[in-house]
């Protein structure tokens, strides 16, 4: 009786230790698909802590610029103030200087205005939210594969709208971008640089909203869609 019952303990012991392998092996395989570096999911909640680091960014003042090859580099001031606006100045080149565009909310819709000193001209128009949300939706968390190539890069794929791939490189305290390249299907680029980046500086809305001279000219369009809508 008495080896019997070291029998069916060993055999207990052996199923308990079966069982709590098998348990730990199911958890462990459930989990590895977040933690693995080549891993979607690892690489999607890397990306969301980013967004996360970037949510502490209350304004914004930087200096950008775009090239396109076989175009001259355009030189623009981009401002941004969380929740209230976003404005984008022309410095280069010449012919464009000094043109403004600006991008808030107001009561249930988005106010655009286009600034164009030469002609003294204000062209204003209301986008929805819905439309607003089409203009950014192609870089939605979400709409493409997201891979990291080291600590401070990443690759979108799979964007929808004119540009397919998005390659981003991140840097400073923020962990902002610094340096964004757009590729389309065609394999045509567009790379925007960022040269100098000022954040948290106690901007203001009226510093974003100001047009000097202001506008003798006023076109107020009723609707516009936003492309892709």
């Amino acid at each position: 009786m008495q080896k019997m019952d070291i029998i069916e303990s060993v055999n207990w012991g052996i199923l308990l230790l079966v069982v709590g392998v098998g348990l730990v092996a199911s958890l462990f395989a459930m989990v590895w698909p977040y933690l693995h570096p080549e891993s979607p999911f690892w690489a999607q909640q890397r990306l969301v802590e980013l967004l996360r680091t970037w949510e502490r960014v209350r304004d914004l003042n930087a200096t950008v610029i775009i090239r396109r090859p076989g175009e001259p580099p355009l030189r623009v001031r981009l401002f941004y103030l969380a929740g209230a606006a976003a404005r984008l100045e022309v410095e280069e080149p010449s012919e464009l200087a000094g043109e403004v565009y600006t991008l808030r909310p107001a009561e249930e819709d988005w106010i655009f205005v286009h600034f164009r000193p030469r002609l003294s001209l204000g062209l204003e128009a209301r986008f929805s939210p819905a439309e607003v949300e089409a203009l950014f939706a192609p870089f939605a968390l979400g709409k493409g594969e997201v891979r990291w190539v080291n600590e401070v890069s990443f690759v979108l794929r799979g964007l929808t709208g004119p540009f397919r791939d998005a390659e981003v490189h991140v840097g400073g305290e923020f962990s902002l971008p610094q340096r964004i390249i757009l590729r389309e299907p065609q394999g045509h680029f567009m790379e925007l640089q960022v040269i100098a980046l000022e954040v948290n500086q106690g901007m203001e809305l009226r510093d974003l909203l100001i047009l000097d001279p202001f506008p003798t000219r006023w076109i107020r369009i009723p609707t516009l869609s936003a492309p892709g809508a």
